[in-house]
């Protein structure tokens, strides 16, 4: 079944006119500059928002599983 309807999808998009494949591409297009835009603005990754010197020990406390409560019990110590 899932092959009949992958076949149908296809076929129609093989027999599309010029019109309908430009307006296809158009879609395409816009699409991912909108998602690229979304990505880039409004969901800024981790370094952007840590300065480099922190970067460091962010790193090695994800990766060694320090809790947050064992973080606040290593800032009160002077760690």
């Amino acid at each position: 079944m899932f092959k009949k309807v992958l076949f149908f999808y296809i076929d129609g998009f093989k027999n599309l006119s010029d019109l309908g494949r430009k307006l296809w591409v158009i879609i395409i297009i816009k699409l991912v500059v909108i998602f690229v835009i979304i990505k880039a603005f409004f969901f800024p990754t981790i370094t952007t928002k840590v300065k480099k010197e922190h970067l460091q020990d962010l790193y090695v406390k994800q990766i060694t599983g320090i809790t947050t409560s064992n973080q606040k019990k290593e800032e009160q110590n002077g760690h």
